[in-house]
């Protein structure tokens, strides 16, 4: 297991927001497939998605998920997507292929646990980069570090 330190920025950007159980992450990637067929919109990068925690039980989590595409859009007939100019993550501590686990809340506590060794503070809110290589998914785990300031 290789963790690396790396930022995330993507431009032009579909976004889609849902609370939903974690293990129906697959959802909203599925939604955001359909708006490219139905719209003639073009995706120029790879969905990704955060998960926020929700009160209450922990199998529940708080999604947005993002496209890159081609050019700004106005999305007056999809009034559940919003457009966003730029999407970015100054620094985060990476973990490629967190698919090998058995999901990516186990990439992520695997993350924590490191961060906690090497006394970083991370944030809450965690995204995962979903990569197709020769049509299977490769999972990128990226979990934004506090900022120093933010660390008080």
């Amino acid at each position: 297991m290789i963790i690396e330190k790396r930022a995330l920025q993507f431009d032009n950007l579909l976004v889609y927001e849902k609370t939903q159980l974690r293990t129906d992450w697959q959802e909203g990637f599925f939604m955001m497939e359909d708006l490219l067929l139905s719209g003639g919109i073009y995706k120029t990068g790879p969905v990704i998605f955060s998960v926020a925690p929700t009160e209450g039980e922990n199998s529940y989590g708080h999604f947005t998920y993002y496209l890159p595409i081609n050019e700004a859009v106005r999305l007056e007939n999809e009034p559940q997507f919003r457009f966003e100019p730029t999407f970015q993550v100054e620094d985060a501590l990476v973990l490629r292929q967190a698919n090998e686990e058995v999901d990516f809340q186990a990439a992520y506590e695997k993350v924590r646990e490191y961060a906690s060794e090497q006394g970083i503070l991370l944030e809450e809110t965690f995204y995962c980069v979903l990569l197709e290589v020769y049509g299977d998914i490769i999972i990128d785990l990226y979990v934004p570090i506090q900022r120093r300031g933010d660390q008080t």
